[in-house]
């Protein structure tokens, strides 16, 4: 049988709320790992936001993964192990917050960030689930990192293009920077069932979200996606299996469609199958295949089953 993700995760740390310490009504949850510099960086950023009012939650698997030079008294540290559980870890940190966003370490936020979601919140009572525009984006397989000064003065260039509250309806948000209004489903957490990488844990959480309201992509809340791809090893097989497994899994949660499962399974399969042969990358891309193979296999026999990466070899 396969292990479950609580058997692979650090038990999240309870809270000691300091003396006179206040809850706040929005609150902010970074989950960070094997990139303590990126980490502190983020949250020297997130002084500067122009809405002050906000707890901040660091979620790592453990203390090694803070920054050397410490972190702000303000600052609540949780420890867990794997994105969906360090984000529940950060949720459960901050129960009296009504609004909460999300950031990943390798974001770079527009000091304006919290102040125009927060108003396009309060302007759009029906919108329950809320995700900025990125300026730049780092990330993927083929993408290139974004340097952190070009990051700085694409958000400065941005900050004179205001759109005035302008947003469109979506029916995903994207994990680098997101919100949500955690009084419409005070129960609602990320699927943990979504062990280590989480991969497409923000569809999951966005279609949960849907049975609430409705999402926007809103163009005045701004971030850059440096795109960083340190912090440790890539477990290529594991991270193949999830490849499939996981969107299959979410379909049958129903919170993914077809045509959203064919996205994301398609390319990945043609692409880990088309470069393992030939290829720079072909080391690394015929573990993921076997993971992909591993992954259709389990699902040939009706076992939907994305926690058995935890049974994968690490490589």
């Amino acid at each position: 049988m396969p292990r479950t993700p609580a058997a692979d995760a650090a038990v999240p740390t309870p809270l000691s709320p300091t003396p006179g310490q206040r809850a706040c009504d929005v609150a902010v949850v970074v989950a960070s790992a094997g990139r303590p510099e990126l980490l502190g960086r983020l949250v020297a950023d997130l002084a500067h936001q122009t809405h002050r009012d906000f707890a901040l939650v660091v979620c790592t698997p453990g203390p090694a993964d803070l920054p050397a030079a410490g972190l702000p008294p303000a600052v609540v540290v949780v420890h867990a192990r794997g994105a969906a559980a360090q984000r529940n870890a950060g949720i459960d940190a901050v129960p009296g917050a009504s609004r909460v966003f999300f950031f990943d370490d390798d974001a770079v936020v527009r000091p304006d960030y919290l102040e125009r979601a927060l108003a396009y919140f309060d302007a759009h009572p029906e919108v329950v689930g809320i995700t900025g525009r990125v300026l730049l984006d780092g990330s993927g397989a083929s993408a290139g990192e974004v340097d952190r000064e070009i990051a700085d003065d694409a958000l400065r260039l941005s900050a004179a293009d205001r759109q005035q509250g302008a947003g469109r309806p979506v029916d995903q948000l994207y994990g680098c920077n997101f919100g949500y209004r955690a009084d419409v489903d005070p129960a609602l957490r990320f699927d943990e069932r979504l062990p280590l990488y989480s991969w497409l844990e923000d569809l999951d959480f966005a279609g949960c979200l849907l049975r609430h309201g409705s999402l926007a992509k809103i163009d005045d809340a701004v971030v850059v996606h440096l795109g960083v791809k340190s912090g440790g090893r890539t477990a290529h097989q594991r991270l193949g299996y999830s490849q499939v497994m996981n969107p299959f899994y979410l379909l049958r949660k129903g919170t993914i469609s077809w045509r959203r499962l064919g996205y994301e399974v398609g390319p990945r399969l043609v692409g880990n199958a088309s470069r393992s042969v030939g290829h720079a990358e072909r080391s690394w891309r015929r573990r993921r295949l076997l993971g992909n193979a591993r992954a259709l296999a389990d699902l040939a026999r009706g076992r939907f089953t994305p926690e058995r990466i935890l049974d994968l070899p690490p490589a």
